[in-house]
């Protein structure tokens, strides 16, 4: 799947929504039409009382069913925008469970949570929100372009000569505000990233007196990202203050002309005041496109942040045959993280099945990388990890799991019981298999301790417990 293929899945249909929207800018438009018809029709003369009440009967059927056809229009959307809302989620955590345990090593949990968070919630936003109002924006022009048309179709060119000056600033503002944006959506993620450190950390912060220290540079942060927003604003609101105006070039010439053409009888003067009010909110609408322009630059780097996620290629189908204890060997193995980081160069290791050996080296070496590779975390680039003489690239992360503990070096416990916690080590496991693992781990004294023993919820992180139970 590629980005052009994820925006399709994402965006879907709006058929039913943007045919419901085109009948309420029609219901919008036709109480003008009418009102200037009647206006017509009494100042000549031609009209009697009873077809009045007829034109009003319409005008406020007009007003009705716009109001309705608004309702279902905006409900299809809020609809279909929390569709996508759940199905992105859904798709995301699903792709997530998939993926390399390697994957969640180069990318944070602040930065994930906010992928599921905050970008899926934009996408929600443009999709319900900006989408519709685009549409209605783009619509609302070319539905009044056609009614111009057979005003005068003099006047409905006249009525566009604004057009090209507009897409004209368009095309020179666009790498500018591109660019202002793209600052902003990294200050965001910055700040967000660092109040979330922050909050997450506050114990250990004031532990150490660190608070007015940390606390600035959070708050440095912050207003970085305000002084970037206003910055990202005033980029936008530049072209936007140029295009209204050349658009209002559009009414004048609307005006001039109409003026010119009812003076020497080629338009009635309902046509004319007909097509200065179409020219009017022709301006207006077309104006409009240009300040809903951020909802698809946020909804596009919204789609970018989810396609770090459901862009990355899912690990081939694994062998369903088991993997059997014997020995470990690395055969001329070579890896590395990034093109110019570190390296594991032509490693080449036996270690014999029943041995105990141990990796000993300054930090940064390579020890916990070696260790990730066994653990399937990572391919290697080239080379071959075998157990019992079986190329583990074959075997599944599941596989290699049941023949491989690990500890690593960061404490991570969820807000289950300590029975829970102990038990995700392995499928359906027993309370007696728990029971002896705690006790091969020298934690069963301390848990059968604590008042609910191997059912107390130790909350998020562990935090319940002591460094040293953790």
């Amino acid at each position: 799947m590629n980005e052009k293929e994820l925006q399709k899945i994402v965006v879907g249909r709006n058929g039913l929504s943007n045919f419901l929207l085109t009948l309420k800018i029609v219901f919008d438009l036709l109480p003008q039409v009418l009102l200037v018809y009647l206006i017509s029709s009494l100042v000549s003369g031609n009209t009697v009382m009873d077809n009045v009440k007829y034109v009003f009967v319409l005008i406020f059927a007009s007003y009705l069913l716009k109001g309705v056809f608004y309702y279902f229009s905006t409900k299809v959307a809020h609809e279909k925008a929390y569709e996508k809302l759940t199905d992105l989620r859904l798709r995301i955590i699903e792709h997530l469970k998939k993926l390399n345990l390697g994957f969640f090593k180069e990318h944070n949990t602040g930065e994930l949570t906010n992928i599921v968070q905050h970008d899926v919630e934009q996408v929600e936003i443009y999709l319900a929100h900006g989408r519709p109002e685009i549409m209605s924006a783009t619509l609302f022009p070319l539905i009044i372009f056609i009614a111009m048309l057979f005003v005068d179709y003099r006047l409905a060119i006249g009525m566009i000569a604004g057009i090209p000056l507009m897409i004209l600033v368009r095309m020179l503002s666009s790498k500018l505000i591109k660019d202002k944006f793209q600052i902003y959506f990294n200050q965001e993620m910055k700040m967000r990233e660092e109040m979330m450190e922050y909050t997450q950390n506050i114990a250990i912060i004031k532990a150490f007196s660190k608070e007015e220290t940390l606390s600035d540079r959070a708050l440095n942060t912050a207003r970085s990202y305000v002084d970037n927003l206003m910055g990202s604003m005033g980029a936008v609101t530049v072209p936007m203050g140029l295009i209204d105006i050349f658009m209002e070039v559009g009414v004048v010439i609307t005006m001039i002309l109409g003026s010119v053409f009812l003076y020497y009888g080629e338009i009635t003067t309902a046509h004319f005041i007909l097509a200065v009010i179409l020219s009017n909110i022709f301006t207006a609408s077309v104006s409009k496109t240009a300040t809903l322009h951020h909802f698809s630059i946020i909804f596009n780097e919204a789609l970018k942040a989810i396609g770090k996620v459901l862009l990355v290629p899912l690990p081939t189908d694994k062998t369903g045959e088991s993997l059997a204890v014997g020995d470990i060997a690395f055969h001329n193995v070579n890896f590395s993280y990034t093109e110019d980081g570190f390296a594991l160069k032509d490693i080449n290791l036996v270690l014999k099945q029943n041995t105990l050996n141990a990796f000993v080296g300054p930090s940064g070496c390579g020890k916990s990388t070696i260790a990730n590779l066994l653990m399937g975390f990572w391919d290697v680039d080239s080379g071959q990890i075998e157990i019992n003489g079986k190329d583990i690239k074959e075997y599944s992360q599941e596989k290699i799991s049941r023949l491989i503990g690990c500890v690593q070096q960061e404490v991570i416990l969820f807000d289950l019981s300590i029975f829970e916690n102990i038990a995700i080590g392995k499928e359906n496991a027993t309370r007696d298999e728990v029971i002896e693992a705690a006790k091969q781990a020298r934690c069963h004294d301390f848990i059968s301790a604590l008042p609910q023993g191997y059912d107390t919820r130790i909350g998020e992180m562990g935090v319940k417990l002591s460094g040293g139970e953790k």
